[in-house]
């Protein structure tokens, strides 16, 4: 199987703005530069989102696909004021879709001047049907802001598992008394969303067994020691990868946690698991988070791999204060990592480059770009509050399938 790329926003040679990996599809981050390169609308979040919406049509058309068979959004948004004319616009072009979504407010994107983003994840079903699991309408959801928006909890796609990011808001809560919230209430939160995962997988006819690759978004370092021990005993033996990040906020003030989760089912992909670690292996004394993961699953032909930053994979630090040399050293536990699990840089698909400062997105890429050498694979670029430890300045993500 050779993954085919498609082009980019403007950019040559850039990111691709869309990589086929079999019936699996890996879109770059869609904003409002249009795909020929003109500039987003200026101070118009509806209008840009607009745009992105466009660009993704015609991408997935690009690739053989469509709207339909978009699986998972994730929205960004740099002001919890954007959310509506984002999601009003976004949610037009998808009218019936039912996609899972998971919705961020973060620090900033790609471009200053770029006020929402959103990655799309598809899939082109093959002989099964695509099975969509709670569908709802967020105009019959009180307490957020009423959009026209057609989601569901749970998407089934081939071998793949989707779920909308889990919080700690039921679908029917009202919202809370008090907004003077502690890591008590982050930990209440995480139960909820925990118990959601579980239920959600159980749903689809997964177990916890199968969950591949977890992403926890927080909205303080304080939060991180209160809902990590919950996800580690909700998720104990499973040992999924992680991706940790501190962001700016979630869809309502009162919520301080989400995470994702991504299955493949194991019955159809057997699942192997490298470099597993307990949490309290590693930065000892600095976080008791009681949990047990890994650094890479192979499931199948699906490789999923843990955030890297400045780490080695022996646990030393490198590039205190240097966002282009913690690139590096995540660039080198990414190629040593796809080796361990029989893949290699040409078969990635998917880098999400997260950082805490404008200033290191271009060392950073230029980083990346250099070690991918001639692979173009699609790309997202996300400034965050922080990372998992606060001398981290960047983390890169990645989505490989072997060919």
């Amino acid at each position: 199987m050779a993954h085919e790329r498609f082009g980019g926003a403007g950019t040559d040679p850039g990111p691709a703005g869309v990589v086929r990996a079999g019936n699996r599809l890996f879109l770059s981050a869609q904003t409002g530069i249009g795909l020929d390169g003109p500039p987003a609308p200026a101070g118009d979040a509806g209008a840009q989102a607009d745009q992105a919406m466009r660009n993704v049509a015609e991408l997935l058309r690009t690739a053989g696909s469509g709207l339909d068979h978009i699986a998972k959004l994730t929205t960004y948004i740099t002001d919890r004021a954007y959310r509506r004319p984002v999601y009003e616009a976004i949610g037009r072009h998808l009218k019936g879709v039912h996609p899972c979504s998971t919705g961020l407010i973060v620090d900033g994107l790609a471009r200053p001047e770029l006020m929402m983003a959103v990655d799309v994840e598809a899939m082109i079903p093959d002989s099964r049907d695509t099975r969509r699991i709670g569908r709802f309408n967020m105009l019959d959801r009180p307490g957020e802001h009423a959009v026209d928006w057609d989601g569901c909890r749970i998407v089934i796609a081939n071998d793949e598992v989707f779920q909308k990011g889990q919080t700690g808001r039921g679908f029917s809560d009202p919202p809370p008394d008090s907004m003077a919230l502690t890591p008590d209430d982050a930990a209440a939160q995480a139960e909820t969303a925990l118990m959601a995962v579980l239920d959600s997988l159980r749903q689809a006819g997964a177990e916890p067994a199968d969950a591949c690759k977890i992403r926890v978004y927080v909205s303080d370092r304080a939060y991180r020691e209160a809902v990590y021990p919950v996800i580690g005993r909700h998720l104990a033996g499973v040992r999924p990868v992680s991706t940790g990040l501190i962001v700016k906020g979630f869809a309502l003030p009162e919520i301080v946690m989400e995470i994702d989760v991504m299955t493949v089912l194991a019955g159809a992909a057997p699942h192997e698991r490298l470099h597993t670690f307990r949490t309290g292996e590693l930065h000892k004394g600095r976080q008791q988070l009681g949990c047990e993961f890994c650094m890479a699953v192979r499931a199948g032909d699906r490789v999923f791999l843990r955030g890297q930053a400045g780490h080695t994979l022996d646990n030393r630090f490198v590039g205190h204060g240097d966002p282009a040399a913690q690139a590096e050293q995540a660039m080198d536990n990414v190629a040593r990592l796809l080796d361990d699990a029989g893949a290699d840089l040409g078969h990635v698909c998917k880098v999400t480059t997260y950082v805490t400062d404008r200033a290191y997105l271009a060392p950073v890429r230029a980083v990346v770009e250099a070690r991918l050498g001639g692979v173009l694979p699609a790309a997202t670029e996300v400034i965050v509050r922080g990372l998992g430890l606060p001398e981290a300045l960047v983390e890169i993500d990645v989505d490989a399938v072997v060919g």
